[in-house]
């Protein structure tokens, strides 16, 4: 089977107009890999001598320049599941010392670390999905991968623009969990940190579990494989009990009192990062969303210990760069893969359609969103504004990349057509998905967005909260004219203070919020009391 997969990578290859293009200097940072002869395999790496050419932000980097920005070894290795049949390859590396030992070196303003990754972007040709997505993920507040564009050069061939981004792995820098050794077998010290995902058997080395339930709808007798990432030494023992804590968990999520605050899911999952990660996965219309190269992560018990979703990671196939299961439509929602597309063996977990059964958790999904459209990420202008400046990052060196793989205007899986013939149309389709995107969804993610009509104002500030009810979380918007001080307090029926808060006002709009805690989650009436230069507002407010 393994030789006809190859027959085939080689048959597509055969398709690709492919020219011969050669870099004397660019505007981006630029990697020279030499193996020396040594072929370059799935797997294992092969020992290459890497340079790196980067003369700073703003800065023509030169090939003949000194590798002023590494100078040493590495192991590289072809990476990517359904990619790998691109003729334009990505790539594994980890950088190595003489020994062909790991070392861990700050590459291109990231922080230090071993293990990186260089995106070919092949059958995304607006070069900008994963980085864009990324970028959002982290004003969102979750730890998503930092990423750099480079142009690449492999034993003398130039190989066009990379995106050279951090590997997912453990580190204070990168999924910020505890450090889980092989002797850690008992009590709190068992119970993290580990990273799994859902994904392609061909996505781990360490083995995978099946979950206990079916996916919905349940008619398909779909169950989803879960793999183990890390600890890359991760033995029997901590195996079996991450396959417990799942187990329970999902049994939690499928108990008939599952909405129950305190015993339910929520004592297992945390519902946050579940949010954050559906509102990524919506607003790219990620087709692989959920089911395939999608990450979770548990730290300690005494850290807290509940299941996280994250982080973001493959979004190639997404924001309209799909011809099936309705990847190029900007209406319906990605989580319902499994009504759409029932036959595929890779279905959306049943998790995320219960979780929506909780009415408490569209509430705060809602507010979440509301939150991120009007003051964060999801604003429309600052994603605009984000794709602006990957276009003008990406002008100059683009050019090359597209006269060595002249695909523009030609069919690549799984684009749907027509197909833009050049770049610019590439990212004018974008920001037109987008677009379409978030108003569809404005339309069908329920808000429960409510500001009671003449509230009471102060001189030089209008002051508005909400949402209004509310279930963890308060947004709370001051626009003044003036320098000023607030006082923020958060006062609960009896008086008693929830939260209190001395912050400084800038001209203009100042965002802030109130995110309750587990054990200040109680129904009824709360108080907003907002205090500037001693003139107070008070605003009832109710909690759900």
């Amino acid at each position: 089977m393994k030789k006809l997969y190859f027959i085939f990578l080689l048959t597509i290859s055969t398709f690709v107009k492919i020219s011969a293009q050669t870099l004397t200097s660019s505007t981006l940072p630029i990697l020279i890999f030499n193996t020396n002869g040594a072929v370059i395999y799935d797997e294992p790496k092969t020992k290459t001598e890497l340079k790196i050419i980067y003369n700073g932000v703003g800065k023509i980097n030169n090939v003949n320049d000194a590798p002023n920005h590494y100078n040493g070894f590495a192991g590289l290795e072809y990476r990517g599941s359904s990619s790998q049949m691109f003729p334009k390859k990505g790539y594994g590396i980890e950088l190595w010392d003489e020994k062909s030992e790991a070392k861990e070196v700050s590459l291109l303003g990231m922080p230090k670390e071993s293990d990186w990754i260089l995106f070919a972007s092949y059958n995304e040709k607006s070069f900008m999905h994963n980085v864009l997505t990324m970028r959002i993920a982290r004003e969102m507040g979750m730890y998503a991968t930092r990423t750099q564009y480079v142009e690449v050069i492999i034993n003398g061939a130039y190989m066009g623009v990379y995106v050279f981004e951090e590997k997912i792995k453990r580190g204070e820098d990168r999924v910020n969990i505890s450090k889980l050794k092989e002797t850690d077998l008992k009590g709190d010290d068992i119970t993290g940190g580990y990273i799994f995902k859902a994904d392609k058997d061909t996505g781990s080395k360490l083995g995978s579990w099946r979950s206990k339930y079916p996916n919905y709808p349940a008619f398909n007798n779909n169950f989803t494989n879960f793999l183990y990432e890390y600890p890359k030494t991760i033995t029997a023992e901590q195996k079996a009990y991450l396959k417990n804590y799942v187990d329970n968990a999902e049994n939690a999520l499928q108990n008939e009192n599952y909405r129950d605050k305190i015993n339910g899911y929520r004592k297992y999952f945390d519902t946050k990062s579940f949010i954050q990660l559906f509102l990524i996965n919506e607003v790219s219309k990620n087709v692989d969303g959920y089911r395939i190269s999608t990450y979770f992560n548990k730290d300690k018990d005494s850290k807290g210990g509940k299941i996280k979703a994250g982080p973001p990671w493959d979004y190639d196939i997404s924001y309209g760069n799909g011809n099936y299961c309705e990847g190029n439509s900007p209406f319906g929602f990605s989580y319902n893969f499994n009504k759409i597309c029932g036959t595929d063996y890779w279905q959306v977990p049943f998790w995320w359609e219960r979780m929506l059964g909780d009415s408490a958790f569209v509430r705060e999904l809602g507010q979440e969103y509301s939150f991120q459209r009007k003051y964060g990420a999801l604003q429309t202008d600052r994603i605009n504004k984000h794709i602006d400046t990957l276009t003008r990052t990406l002008r100059e060196p683009i050019g090359r990349n597209f006269q060595k793989w002249q695909i523009l205007g030609t069919y690549v899986w799984p684009q749907p057509a027509p197909y833009p013939s050049t770049w610019e149309g590439e990212i004018n389709e974008l920001k037109s998905f987008i677009n379409q995107r978030l108003a569809w969804l404005d339309n069908n993610i329920k808000t429960d967005f409510a500001i009671t009509a003449n509230e009471p104002s102060l001189e030089n500030v209008s002051i508005n909260a909400f949402p209004n009810p509310f279930l963890e979380r308060i947004n709370i918007n001051i626009q003044s004219i003036i320098p000023e001080k607030a006082k923020i307090t958060l006062l609960d029926n009896t008086g008693k203070t929830l939260y209190n808060s001395v912050e400084n006002l800038q001209v203009g709009d100042n965002d802030f919020y109130i995110q309750l805690n587990d054990y200040q989650i109680v129904n009824g009436i709360k108080f907003l009391q907002i205090e500037v230069d001693g003139k107070r507002i008070v605003k009832k407010l109710v909690q759900q």
